[in-house]
C-alpha cells in the first residue's frame, strides 16, 4: 500500500520541533522520527528574527534527516500559536431547487458561503488581513433534522451548518512561506497549535468530549478549546505561558534567568500550600550563597499560574456561564502541564476533575503533543469524513493571497 510522507514543524517559543511520519491511503499513520532544537528568534509564538529562526529550522531538519535515515518531503505542515488567529462561531444555509442527495460539493458550497458571509459581516479590517485556516463543523442540519455529523448521502431541500472557523493573518502565512522557502521547503498548510495538540491526545484513546475543557499549556501561550457533543464550540488563547511565569519570578527575586530556571525546574510546583514552610533551599546571590524558604518558588508559580487559569474561567463565564456550570472534565497537556500539582490547582479553580494527558504513540514528553497530533490530524483528513473539515481543498482559492524574604508571609497569605 502506497504511503505518504508527512513532515510537521512546530515553531515553539522554547523549542522548534519536527516530526516525520507516514500515512497510508486508509488514514493509518506511523511516526518515523522526531527531532528538536532550542528555539531562536521566537517570542510568545511570534517570529522576532527570521534569520535566527531559519538557522534553528535548518538545524532541526538536518537532525531529523539523520534520525529518520531517509529524505524528507519537500513540503511541510506548520503548527502556529493562537496569537496569529481569530476564531468565530458561524452558521450558514443553502437551499436546493428540490429534494436532492447531498454531495461533498454541496458541503463545500455551504462552507464557502459561511466564510463569505463572515468576511462581509466583519468588514475590511478582517477581510484584508485574515484568511481561513480551519472550518470545523459542529453539526449539519437537513430540513429540521439536527445533529447530523456527515450530511453526504442524505436527501433534502436545504442544508445548514453550525461550525467554528479559525482565521489566520495573511502576514503570518507569508512570513512562514518565505521562511520555509529559504530552507528548501514549501508550505502545505498551517495548523492551529491547540487543534494539533487536541488530536495528539484524542488519537490515544476513544474519549468522548462533552462539556469538556481542553487546555494546551506551552512556553509562550496557553490555548484552549471547549467541547460539546465531541465538537469544539469555543476557542481562545492567552499570550502567557511557562516563560511568563519564569519572568514573574525573576521580577520578584531579582536573580539571573539561568538561576531562576534552575530553581523553577527543581522546586517549581503549582500548589505551594503542599510545600512545608520551614524548609529552605540554597541560592546564589552576587556570587554568595544564601538561604531561601522553599515555599517561595512554588508560591510565585502558583500566583502567576492561578491568574492564567482564572482568566480562562472568567472568559468562559462571560461567554456562556453554562460552560463552567456544566463542566465535566479538564484535559491538560503541553510542556507546562508537567508542572508538579498543576492538576490540584486547576481542580480547585474550576471545581472539576482534571487529567494530565501525554501524546499518542507512547510518548511521555507532553511538549511533543502538538507535533505528534498534527500527524493524527492530517491522517483524519485523509479519511472520507475528513473532507468535511479539510479547508485546503474545499474553500475556493483566493484570487490574491523588594528583598527576597520580607514578603514571604504576604505570598502565603495570597495563596490562602
Amino acid at each position: 500500500m502506497i504511503e505518504e510522507k508527512i513532515l510537521t514543524i512546530d515553531l515553539g517559543t522554547s523549542y522548534i520541533r519536527a516530526t516525520l511520519g507516514v500515512i497510508d491511503r486508509k488514514g493509518n499513520k506511523k511516526i518515523i522520527a522526531m527531532a528538536s532544537v532550542p528555539s531562536k528568534g521566537i517570542k510568545s509564538g511570534n517570529i522576532s528574527s527570521v534569520v535566527s529562526v531559519k538557522d534553528a529550522l535548518n538545524a532541526v531538519l538536518n537532525k531529523l534527516k539523520i534520525e529518520a535515515s531517509t529524505t524528507l518531503p519537500n513540503e511541510a505542515y506548520v503548527i502556529i500559536s493562537g496569537t496569529h488567529t481569530l476564531s468565530y462561531k458561524i452558521e450558514a444555509k443553502i437551499n436546493f431547487p428540490g429534494i436532492q442527495t447531498i454531495q461533498f460539493k454541496d458541503v463545500n458550497d455551504l462552507k464557502n458561503k459561511a466564510e463569505r458571509e463572515l468576511m462581509e459581516k466583519k468588514g475590511p479590517p478582517v477581510k484584508q488581513h485574515y484568511e481561513t485556516m480551519h472550518i470545523i463543523p459542529q453539526e449539519f442540519i437537513i430540513e429540521n433534522l439536527t445533529g447530523i455529523q456527515n450530511p453526504v448521502g442524505h436527501s433534502g431541500r436545504e442544508l445548514a451548518m453550525k461550525a467554528l472557523i479559525v482565521l489566520v493573518t495573511k502576514h503570518t502565512k507569508r512570513t512562514i512561506e518565505e521562511l520555509l522557502k529559504d530552507c528548501g521547503i514549501k508550505l502545505n498548510s498551517l495548523i492551529l497549535q491547540s487543534l494539533a495538540a487536541f488530536y495528539g491526545i484524542k488519537g490515544k484513546e476513544n474519549i468522548y468530549f462533552n462539556n469538556n475543557l481542553f487546555i494546551y499549556m506551552g512556553a509562550g501561550t496557553t490555548e484552549y478549546f471547549y467541547f460539546r457533543e465531541d465538537k469544539p464550540v469555543f476557542n481562545k488563547y492567552i499570550p502567557d505561558g511557562g516563560n511568563d511565569i519564569i519572568k514573574f519570578i525573576i521580577s520578584k527575586l531579582k536573580l539571573n534567568k539561568k538561576e531562576i530556571e534552575k530553581l523553577f525546574f527543581e522546586h517549581g510546583s503549582a500548589y505551594a500550600l503542599k510545600v512545608p514552610q520551614n524548609e529552605y533551599i540554597t541560592i546564589s546571590i552576587g556570587g554568595k550563597l544564601a538561604k531561601l524558604p522553599k515555599i517561595v518558588i512554588p508560591a510565585l508559580v502558583q500566583i502567576r499560574l492561578r491568574k492564567i487559569l482564572k482568566d480562562i474561567k472568567t472568559e468562559l463565564e462571560n461567554t456562556d456561564p453554562s460552560m463552567v456550570v456544566n463542566l465535566n472534565k479538564i484535559y491538560l497537556t503541553g510542556g507546562l502541564a508537567k508542572l508538579k500539582d498543576i492538576d490540584v490547582l486547576t481542580k480547585k479553580i474550576f471545581k472539576a476533575p482534571v487529567e494530565i494527558c501525554s501524546p499518542d504513540y507512547n510518548v511521555t514528553d507532553l511538549s511533543l503533543t502538538p507535533v505528534i497530533g498534527a500527524i493524527n490530524y492530517i491522517a483524519a483528513t485523509r479519511k472520507p469524513e475528513g473532507k468535511l473539515f479539510e479547508v485546503k481543498d474545499d474553500i475556493i482559492p483566493k484570487s490574491h493571497e523588594a528583598g527576597v524574604f520580607g514578603w514571604v508571609k504576604r505570598l502565603i497569605d495570597q495563596l490562602i
